[in-house]
């Protein structure tokens, strides 16, 4: 599917790779925003919605945590197939 993060990408993040890592970190940015939106209102009482770094930055570790100690390379999720373009480990 277009909208997966390459088997093979998630692989190499969790063997320590920064540039697999910062892919998956990039595809799932506008997701990691939604989620960091905050309303902040100004000195005249104007809701203004903002994105909070700090809720940023623990949702963009959270993930990494997961990629590198919880993801089990050996199995797949039940009804998944690799890619014949996974498969192949560029």
């Amino acid at each position: 599917s277009k909208n997966k993060v390459p088997y093979h990408v998630i692989l190499a993040a969790k063997q320590g790779d920064p540039d697999a890592m910062n892919q998956i970190l990039s595809h799932y940015s506008g997701y990691i925003n939604h989620f960091s939106r905050r309303r902040y209102y100004d000195q005249y009482g104007n809701a203004l919605e903002v994105i909070d770094e700090e809720i940023c930055q623990h949702i963009e570790t959270a993930l990494m945590m997961q990629i590198i100690y919880k993801f089990d390379c050996e199995s797949l999720p039940e009804g998944e197939m690799l890619d014949e373009d996974d498969s192949s480990g560029k």
